[in-house]
């Protein structure tokens, strides 16, 4: 099945690479940082899906470990609700339709 999506992941692990360049162009210190990590995950989770796709075996998530995110999660958009942001995504061509 991962075959079948080889051109996506073309497009995606390199673009995620190159927003990962702009990180540098950051001023403020602690936004780099934040930056870098939240890429640096985005592209671990990118390349595990690309393996699930590709029939590895699924490992068992623990509850602690959820619970710990959404606390983590929670504790961050009370400190700053302006930055966080519902994912909204595009589903086929960015280009207009010719008629």
């Amino acid at each position: 099945m991962a075959g079948e999506f080889d051109k996506d992941f073309g497009y995606l692990m390199p673009f995620l690479d190159k927003i990962a360049g702009a990180a540098g162009s950051l001023a403020d210190p602690a936004a780099r940082a934040e930056f870098t990590k939240l890429l640096a995950d985005e592209k671990a989770k990118w390349a595990r899906i690309r393996e699930l796709l590709g029939g590895a075996a699924g490992q068992a998530t623990t509850a602690p470990a959820a619970a710990a995110s959404d606390s983590h999660d929670k504790g961050q958009a009370a400190a700053s609700p302006a930055a966080r942001e519902a994912f909204s995504f595009t589903v086929g061509s960015l280009r207009p339709k010719r008629t």
